[in-house]
């Protein structure tokens, strides 16, 4: 979900990313425990969690949270540029 919101938010003005920020904040305040344990808002916390990602996302570096690192664009130390490392095959996981 947090690319495509990236992908949404991509375009957007200084002043509608703070309204969207700002409207994402007060749901995640008020309805964060549904995105965690399932209730009536849990789509739209769990949306709004999203959102704020992608706005911090826009920040220099961009914003690692929960497992995901996302950025707008690569920079130094950015996980999504570095060269994927080959699995282990099954002899070296048994050497380990």
């Amino acid at each position: 979900m947090v690319p495509l919101c990236i992908a949404e938010l991509r375009d957007l003005s200084g002043p509608d990313i703070e309204r969207l920020s700002t409207r994402a904040a007060d749901l995640i305040a008020s309805h964060g425990d549904d995105a965690q344990y399932g209730g009536h808002n849990q789509r739209s916390a769990r949306t709004a969690i999203a959102q704020g990602l992608a706005v911090l996302a826009r920040a220099d570096g961009g914003v690692t949270a929960l497992g995901i690192h996302a950025c707008m664009r690569p920079h130094v130390g950015c996980p999504g540029t570095s060269p994927a490392r080959p699995s282990p095959s099954k002899h070296e996981e048994r050497d380990v």
